[in-house]
């Protein structure tokens, strides 16, 4: 059995159609988000459990590898979360998050397969996808693996039985699965040589991300204030979501608790002789620049 897994393992590697071109993206490690399409009537619905297997299976393979994957519930809209959802809505959504920004889409589909004869029933799984650039729609790869041989029911085995073993044969093929797509993100998101190379461990400590929201800042004054941003205790990384004249947003990723970037931030403001005012819900901080009126004076003999 374990050669057959292997074997198995390195045809899904050469399956994977991978670009010619290594891919820019922004930020260095990319965000990801794996998320489960069910247009195709034949495929299992994302809201079933043996779904919901498959996708924990392949997320944990990204996250064991070094990569920062997001919950697509707490992303995606409402009405990209019905009962059946196609490719083209989730990229849309996907593109339209802010609050961390996506860089790299995993989009996949479960499928089931049965076989009844005289002597029982048998049963497999296939799981089959893409992997996209979400900002430049660039195919990254295509995917398909399926369960090598039929596995034999139980006899008397009731539908949550049934169940349960396609479930847990859709959860090793996409972790099989999520293992080689590991690979290839390193290589995309590594800006160095294009051999491979192993994935630097998650860091023991959490990360947490924030959204910073400033308003009424100059151009001038955001310099400034990325300058500190940088050297703040516990900073990872940060990057700008949305830039304007007035209004700035940046996804700002940092160890450092709510309470002490709060702080920090607090800081900042009284170092650079700014006064502003800070909200925070959620994960986002708001910072609005109170700003006083220009005094206009004009000298003697003006009128």
């Amino acid at each position: 059995m374990a050669i057959c897994r292997c074997v198995i393992f390195l045809a899904l590697c050469v399956a994977i159609s991978f670009a010619q071109a290594r891919p820019a993206l922004a930020g260095g490690k990319p965000n990801i988000i794996v998320v489960g399409a069910d247009s195709d009537p034949a495929s299992v619905r994302h809201d079933s459990r043996v779904h919901a297997r498959a996708a924990s299976a392949l997320s944990d393979q990204l996250h064991e590898a070094g990569f920062d994957v997001f919950d697509a519930v707490n992303l995606l809209p409402q009405q990209a979360s019905r009962a059946r959802r196609t490719d083209r809505e989730i990229v849309i959504a996907a593109r339209q998050a802010k609050r961390p920004p996506l860089d790299i889409g995993v989009i996949f589909s479960t499928y089931t397969k049965s076989r009844e004869n005289d002597y029982g029933i048998w049963l497999g799984a296939r799981v089959a996808g893409r992997m996209l650039n979400v900002r430049t729609g660039q195919l990254l790869a295509t995917f398909e693996l399926t369960s090598p041989k039929l596995r034999r029911a139980p006899s008397a085995c009731t539908r949550p039985c049934l169940m349960e073993i396609i479930g847990r044969e859709a959860q090793i093929l996409a972790r099989d699965m999520g293992a080689a797509l590991a690979e290839k993100l390193i290589w995309v998101s590594d800006p160095g040589p294009a051999s491979p190379r192993k994935a630097q461990p998650p860091i023991a400590s959490v990360t947490n991300g924030y959204a910073l929201v400033l308003d009424g800042f100059t151009p001038e004054d955001i310099t400034g204030i990325e300058e500190y941003l940088v050297v703040f205790r516990d900073y990872t990384r940060h990057r700008p979501v949305r830039v304007g004249g007035r209004h700035h947003e940046f996804w700002y990723e940092s160890r450092a608790s709510s309470g002490r970037l709060y702080r920090n931030l607090k800081k900042m403001l009284a170092h650079m002789g700014v006064r502003g005012r800070i909200d925070f819900a959620g994960n986002v901080f708001t910072i609005a620049k109170i700003s006083q009126r220009a005094q206009r004076g004009f000298e003697k003999g003006d009128w």
